[in-house]
């Protein structure tokens, strides 16, 4: 029989893998629930209307990647693509938009039908932020400075770069978007194919298109930052001061777009230094109107996501493993005493416990040291009769008894003297 594979694009997770997605959550969430933002979870199965409102049915996502079907109820249905926009409609559908506290993050993952290569899956996982509520680039600078602290937590900060740029409102990115159009109409015959399409439909898509010829044109292109009016231009100067009294290290990047419809004002992106597509660690921006394109209230909102794979790439695999111990008795009909032992153990951040309980003593000595267990607590007849077990460091052979009542102290003990 062939050996049941997985889905083109997709892994299993499982070992030090699963343990490293688990413990960026784990740090991304601790530092979200300092901030008092509130853990949000939305269905992997949404209504394909939340995106193609939000999104625009002229981005990738739309165009190309989403996993959509009609399924038996006639319901036209998508695997989640990301999360905003269905936090988004998580805050209209639970009639949560007048909560004082518009601060969210989640975790989980995304679907997206790209070609599979290293840091692009087609179910990949993502950490993220929103907050929404009135329009002010305050919001904007505390997304940023959680990022920094995640980032630096991770130990990755120094591995990739911040770049900012500003879309401007929606009447400087008009103006804009009519002098980028009458430019790149100019050069059409020597933009790539793929960018002629897009100047029909999303030209500001071409900014950051990675074909070289498409590059050497749009480096010449007008620069939005030319043609923001005074309200954007404030908003964005003010941004990028606090970014500078904070010495948050960043670069503006003109040319830098997001491909999602719903963003304004505000675009970031860190990415690491290699010359390559798939670079970007974490990005996000300002999304004013979103909330309002899906029916509801008019709240503007900014926030940010970052792939866990991509960042599993630029992170130093930790391999640094809890100790292990394993418990077991001598005879099997000790075995039912083995939970009352374990009922007995604290959880602890310091140690595993593992238990065994088929073979003999010899037996199961060899499965521990398989298992590369730091010692063993060992249930022997005489010295349970007493109220005490026995401990046997693998490493070093040298077992003693103690009693049971004591027994947290004394594995711990153990652990800080090694011995």
């Amino acid at each position: 029989m062939q050996k049941p594979n997985t889905v083109k694009g997709t892994k299993d997770l499982f070992g030090q893998d699963a343990k490293d997605h688990e413990n960026i959550k784990k740090i991304f969430s601790e530092i979200c629930e300092f901030m008092n933002y509130e853990n949000i979870s939305t269905p992997i199965l949404e209504h394909s209307s939340t995106f193609t409102k939000t999104l625009g049915v002229s981005s990738d996502i739309i165009s190309k990647e989403m996993y959509n079907f009609v399924d038996q109820g006639n319901d036209h249905l998508v695997l989640r693509p990301e999360g905003t926009a269905s936090v988004a409609r998580a805050i209209i559908t639970n009639s949560i938009q007048d909560n004082q506290n518009q601060r969210y993050y989640y975790h989980g993952p995304m679907f997206r039908r790209e070609k599979p290569q290293s840091g692009r899956l087609r179910q990949f996982h993502q950490v993220g932020l929103e907050t929404f509520g009135v329009r002010d680039f305050h919001f904007d600078v505390e997304t940023i400075l959680i990022a920094e602290k995640f980032l630096n937590l991770l130990n990755i900060r120094n591995k990739v770069k911040l770049e900012i740029n500003t879309l401007g409102n929606i009447e400087s990115r008009k103006n804009y978007l009519d002098e980028l159009v009458k430019f790149l109409k100019k050069n059409k015959s020597s933009l790539s194919e793929e960018s002629k399409k897009r100047l029909e439909v999303n030209p500001l898509r071409i900014l950051d298109s990675k074909d070289f010829s498409d590059k050497a044109i749009v480096s010449e292109a007008p620069k939005i930052l030319n043609y923001l009016d005074e309200e954007s231009l404030k908003f964005f100067e003010n941004f990028t001061y606090y970014l500078d009294e904070l010495k948050i290290d960043f670069e503006i990047n003109p040319l830098m777009v997001r491909g999602l419809d719903y963003y304004n004002h505000t675009t970031f992106e860190y990415v690491t230094f290699e010359d390559k597509s798939q670079n970007t660690v974490l990005a996000g921006g300002r999304y004013d109107g979103l909330l309002k394109s899906l029916g509801g209230n008019e709240l503007s909102g900014v926030g940010w996501a970052a792939g866990i794979e991509r960042i599993l790439l630029n992170k130093k695999r930790n391999n640094n493993r809890k100790k292990l111990i394993c418990c077991f008795s001598t005879t099997q009909s000790l075995n039912s005493e083995l939970f009352k032992i374990l009922k007995e153990l604290i959880i602890s951040e310091n140690f595993n416990c593992s238990l065994i309980f088929s073979g003999n003593l010899k037996k199961k000595l060899n499965k521990a040291n398989k298992l590369q267990s730091f010692g063993c607590i060992i249930l022997g007849e005489e010295e349970y009769k007493e109220g005490n077990v026995i401990w046997k460091n693998l490493k070093t052979g040298i077992q003693e008894s103690f009693s049971i009542s004591n027994i947290n102290n004394f594995i711990l003990k153990k652990l800080e003297n090694k011995d």
